[in-house]
């Protein structure tokens, strides 16, 4: 998107959109210098092709501290959604029963921006272990 078009008015909002539908916008508000709220960094995992969250597993942290740990731990679980959309169902089923509305549940409670990497990762692998039970597989 242009320089232009970010100046219009709604320009901000219309490139935050294209960026949460396109499972960008950890990356998005991280560039800005804006805080990444916690179930953001769902986001790539719900909304993301196969390729972009393969992606994930190979992209270097980024220098800041914060921002690395979320990354580490998204490309766990990139590791673990391509892995199951390979073996048991495809990357869309698993995006649209599991991790679209979980994405939406997190993004629902203030509580979960007090949580650490690692909760944020027991959550989300469990919300797929869960899925993964359920189909019986």
């Amino acid at each position: 998107m242009g320089k232009l078009q970010r100046d219009l008015p709604g320009g901000v909002l219309a490139s935050e959109c294209e960026a949460y539908l396109n499972g960008t916008l950890a990356e998005f508000w991280e560039e800005r210098g804006t805080a990444v709220p916690v179930w953001t960094w769902t986001n790539l995992l719900a909304h993301g092709s196969e390729s972009q969250i393969h992606d994930s597993l190979h992209r270097p942290p980024k220098q800041r501290r914060t921002g690395r740990s979320w990354r580490i731990a998204r490309s766990y679980l990139a590791y673990q959604v391509l892995d199951l959309a390979c073996e048991d169902l495809t990357l869309e089923e698993l995006q649209s029963t599991v991790l679209r509305p979980l994405e939406l549940e997190l993004a629902a409670h203030p509580q979960v921006e007090r949580w650490t990497p690692r909760r944020w990762v027991d959550t989300v692998d469990e919300a797929i272990r869960n899925q993964h039970s359920t189909l019986g597989l």
